[in-house]
């Protein structure tokens, strides 16, 4: 058994926090102070800026290359010639080989990235337990605050069991958090389903100023996301109930698709009629995620300010990239496929050549949706920092016309897609791109591809794979994803990541038997 408690914390103090009005960009300030846990909730007042900490570990969750590993090892994307040969660990996140294990240390910071957050959120949830409201206006604070720890804490550990299965649990215990041995699959989604539920209770309806903090909204897309993706053999998957949330977020009236899809990329537009919950970057550090360092071309990082360099870690495959002629999912017509995706690599106009040495595949298509050009010709391409969409409204809608599917509701389905597909086709779906009555396993089938086009490296597709069924990832990724079908390795028991031996030499109650089958 692991207890945490009677931390020293450094936290953002509210006088530190700057928040900029404009596309709800919010600016953390490194000064900090350290206090006692007694001390930390001892004033109301420190409880927001803390819970902002907490936001600020999860969104640490997306930066650099922690936040492309679980884009690795799929259909749609792959890593760079270079990459693959140069770092083995790295590496078996596409190939599945034995360097795929518990001290795999990619692996690793995936877990204890998120683990963190579920600890803090844990300690915050204590902590506002023993805060006593001296007001009604105190009490409903309260009751925000508790349903934000709530909300972070469900969706890392979301995350965390559909890539590792039953988890630790932190438990609040004596005035002490206290992590035990691993819960079976049922017992931690129950612990995820019961934080979501209790979040959609307490968090607002309407948008609050400070983006940090999500809405009940939000809380109800997740928690379908649960219903829908849920391991099937936990018995938990209910589309049923999945649509119910999705439904919710619909009729609440708060969100719409922005107009165009290249909106949703542009940093000088507000996007928050659709984004439903949102990391917050900008290109001035601490606030930058440095995506763009990794998904652009080497070919192009001879000039350090050009928007479109990087270091190929990121690639879309040949599926996610190509027209259907060539074996791709590309329709003629579809913008969304050159917001996306870079395939021209013309600068202040010269053709790059690639750089000898580091593969063949630098001018090939790369990723569009991260470069940011705000920093042309001032700041080196590392100090990028677009907005990350956690969940927009498009998924809302595509995991609602799936749930109809599921259901028998084929053509309410159909309907709801081709409202995404319109704006993807600048407003006005021509007849022949318009989804026609189909069976409900095309539909599926079809719908795959959709949420590629609509969502390519978003984070979902690992999720969205998985939902299909153990041998239909195994099918795909082995046929799509060169590296995987190279080592021809991926097997049933890839599709959870190991426990790090980290966690099972620091966690007393996680024992080398816990570990999950094959490892």
């Amino acid at each position: 058994m692991t207890i945490y408690m009677k931390r020293s914390y450094k936290i953002l103090v509210a006088g530190l926090l700057a928040i900029t009005c404009y596309s709800c960009n919010f600016l953390s300030q490194e000064p900090q102070t350290s206090l006692s846990t007694e001390q930390l909730f001892s004033d109301i007042k420190n409880v927001q800026p803390y819970l902002n900490g907490i936001y600020y570990s999860w969104r640490d969750t997306r930066i650099n290359r922690k936040g492309l590993f679980l884009m690795l090892g799929l259909d749609e994307t792959q890593q760079g010639e270079y990459q693959i040969r140069t770092d083995a660990q790295q590496g078996a996140l596409d190939k599945y080989n034995g360097f795929y294990g518990p001290d795999n240390n990619a692996i690793a910071q995936l877990w204890s990235v998120r683990w963190r957050v579920a600890v803090l959120a844990s300690e915050a949830l204590d902590g506002i337990e023993r805060i006593t409201p001296a007001t009604a206006a105190e009490s409903a604070s309260l009751d925000m605050f508790r349903g934000q720890a709530l909300f972070y804490r469900a969706c890392v550990m979301f995350e965390m069991a559909q890539y590792w299965g039953g988890l630790p649990v932190p438990e609040l215990k004596d005035g002490e958090v206290v992590i035990g041995g691993r819960r079976t699959l049922v017992q931690t989604y129950e612990f995820i389903e019961k934080d979501l539920i209790r979040a959609i209770e307490l968090l607002p309806k309407e948008r609050p100023a400070d983006g940090r903090v999500p809405t009940r909204w939000a809380a109800h897309a997740i928690l379908a996301r649960l219903y829908m993706s849920a391991w099937e053999e936990s018995g938990m998957r209910d589309f049923g109930k999945a649509k119910m949330h999705l439904q919710a977020v619909v009729s609440s009236g708060m969100y719409a698709l922005m107009t165009h899809f290249a909106d949703l990329w542009n940093p000088d537009v507000s996007c928050e009629q659709e984004a439903v919950f949102t990391f917050y970057f900008n290109n001035v550090w601490p606030d930058t995620n440095e995506l763009q360092w990794y998904c652009g071309s080497r070919a192009l990082s001879s000039d350090p300010n050009c928007p479109m360099g990087g270091y190929d870690l990121l690639v879309p495959t040949a599926y996610a990239r190509n027209y259907k002629d060539a074996g791709g999912i590309w329709e003629e017509g579809d913008l969304r496929r050159e917001e996306s995706i870079r395939y021209t690599f013309a600068y202040k106009g010269k053709s790059p050549a690639a750089v000898a040495g580091f593969g063949e595949d630098q001018l090939l298509p790369h990723i569009r949706k991260y470069e940011d050009w705000r920093i042309e010709g001032t700041k080196s391409f590392y100090n990028t920092g677009k907005n990350i969409y956690y969940i927009r409204y498009a998924d809302v809608l595509l995991l609602l016309a799936e749930c109809l599917n599921e259901e028998g509701s084929t053509a309410e389905a159909v309907d709801l897609v081709n409202q995404v597909r319109m704006r993807a086709w600048g407003g006005v779906l021509p007849a022949e791109a318009q989804w026609k009555a189909m069976s409900q396993d095309d539909f599926r089938t079809a719908l795959m591809d959709e949420r590629i086009r609509e969502l390519l490296c978003e984070g979902w597709r690992r999720m969205d794979l998985m939902r299909q069924g153990k041998q239909v990832f195994i099918r795909e990724v082995k046929a799509k994803n060169p590296w995987a079908k190279e080592q021809g390795s991926l097997d049933e028991h890839h599709l959870l990541f190991p426990i790090p031996n980290t966690e099972i030499k620091t966690n007393t109650s996680v024992a080398s038997v816990d570990q999950n089958p094959g490892y």
